[in-house]
């Protein structure tokens, strides 16, 4: 995927993000079968013309936003939109193409462009801490997928670090009171949380997040 991931503004989203930010990108923290690539709606067409240059996938018959391995040892790639003139997490459209279809998601808005990690062979652009973590917080999903997500937002929390929390309190002083009352009732149902196999242990960082919860109730 690395012409895709050299399109400017593409970035790496989703669950795997806590994973590369570990030191050493040590890719422990979450357990996923699959990696999202956030595509700007303004680059969709420089990514489609890097797909032809992407060896060893080939588009799901299902669902062609779904990239398939060919080799058991890789990631499925999700590639989904991102506009900035969307700010609100019912703020969804659909950009119809007959080779990438993309689902543009209003609350992908917050992602910023963050630090490019280099390893062998690969390149890849991620997204600021604190936005992703903003994202998270405020997306309404219930069930498992709701939890992983909460559960993704603490790994990026225990790989933050102080200047992404400072981030982080300087983007919610920016939401209406809904948005807030969200990101403080999603801290609150993670403080609460079980474990969940694979996924970090939300009993082992409660300190953490009733910490975030005092910092952000006070700048109320």
């Amino acid at each position: 995927m690395q012409p895709v991931l050299d399109v400017p503004g593409v970035l790496v989203g989703g669950s795997q993000v806590p994973n590369l930010l570990e030191p050493g990108a040590a890719s422990t923290l979450v357990v996923s079968q699959d990696v999202d690539l956030v595509v700007p709606v303004e680059r969709h067409a420089e990514v489609k013309a890097a797909l032809d240059r992407v060896e060893g996938y080939a588009p799901s018959a299902d669902e062609p936003s779904v990239w398939l391995p060919r080799a058991a040892d890789r990631l499925e790639v999700n590639f989904i939109g991102s506009d900035r003139a969307l700010r609100d997490a019912a703020d969804t459209y659909l950009l119809k193409d007959d080779r990438l279809p993309l689902l543009v998601f209003g609350l992908l808005s917050q992602l910023r462009e963050g630090p490019r990690l280099e390893l062998p062979g690969l390149r890849v652009p991620l997204p600021r801490a604190a936005g992703l973590l903003i994202e998270k917080l405020l997306t309404e999903r219930s069930g498992l997928k709701g939890e992983r997500d909460l559960l993704v937002a603490l790994g990026l929390l225990l790989v933050s670090q102080p200047a992404d929390l400072d981030e982080l309190a300087a983007i919610y002083t920016t939401l209406d009171d809904q948005q807030r009352s969200a990101v403080l009732g999603n801290l609150a149902v993670l403080s609460l949380m079980k474990p969940i196999p694979e996924m970090p242990d939300p009993t082992t960082a409660r300190a953490i997040v009733a910490q975030l919860v005092r910092r952000l109730e006070a700048l109320a």
